[in-house]
Parts: C-alpha cells; structure tokens; sequence
C-alpha cells in the first residue's frame, strides 16, 4: 500500500529540524535528527527533535498526516484500514533520515508535490511524486 505526506507540509517538520540542538533516541539508538514514520492512531511523519523552531514550549509537535491515513478528516474505518495494511495492529515507528530525503527531492527536475512511501511486508519504499 502506497501512502503520501505533503512535500509542502514537510518543510516545517525540516524547519523544526534544523533548528533543533536536540533529538530523542528510537528505542535507545541514537539516530541523530529526523523524522520518525510512526503508525498508532493513523500515520504520519513527525521530526524526532525536542528544541526546534516550532516545538518550544507549549506549542504542538509538527505531525505530518498521510493523506490515505489521517484520523483527523477521514472516518475510522477508512484510516484504520490503511494503518493495518501498513503497520498491521500494533503501533510502530522508523527512523527516516531527512537529509537523505531532501538531497534525493534536490535531484528531481522540479520540487515534488508529495513524498510516497509503499509497504510492501516488512519493509518500504521511499519515492516521490
């Protein structure tokens, strides 16, 4: 199954990365700023960090929805379905490395409007459209 993430939406998660001094370890690995693809209720792309631009104080993490899988404008059924043909039942996260995404969008002809990952079993597939 193919989900797809805003390329426009994604440019404030690299914000809040750059800016950032800080970022959380995934399972206690130390991957070093990026953005986690994480599955629980929908899924989505949110930086790891902690002390970015747009996450200080109060101020609400910079998630990133994928447009087949967001609880918050589709009904249950229709993203749950997409979140168990992606991350089956139980939750889960990755580890995407940001830089390597923004280099690979560098070498398009033009900047690309969504960044596409397909689930293919236990891996996937990082593509851009």
């Amino acid at each position: 199954m193919k989900l797809t993430f805003s390329w426009e939406a994604l440019q404030k998660a690299f914000e809040e990365i750059d800016t950032a001094n800080n970022a959380r370890t995934l399972y206690g690995t130390v991957t070093g700023k990026g953005l986690w693809l994480v599955g629980d209720d929908g899924v989505y792309l949110m930086p790891n960090t902690t002390d970015g631009v747009h996450h200080r104080g109060d101020a609400p993490r910079v998630i990133i929805y994928a447009e087949e899988c967001n609880p918050k404008t589709m009904p249950f059924d229709d993203w749950w379905a997409a979140k168990q043909a992606t991350f089956g039942g139980d939750d889960g996260v990755e580890f995407v490395d940001a830089n390597e995404l923004r280099q690979l969008a560098l070498r398009l002809p033009s900047a690309p409007a969504f960044l596409a990952i397909t689930f293919a079993g236990d891996t996937y597939e990082i593509s851009f459209s």
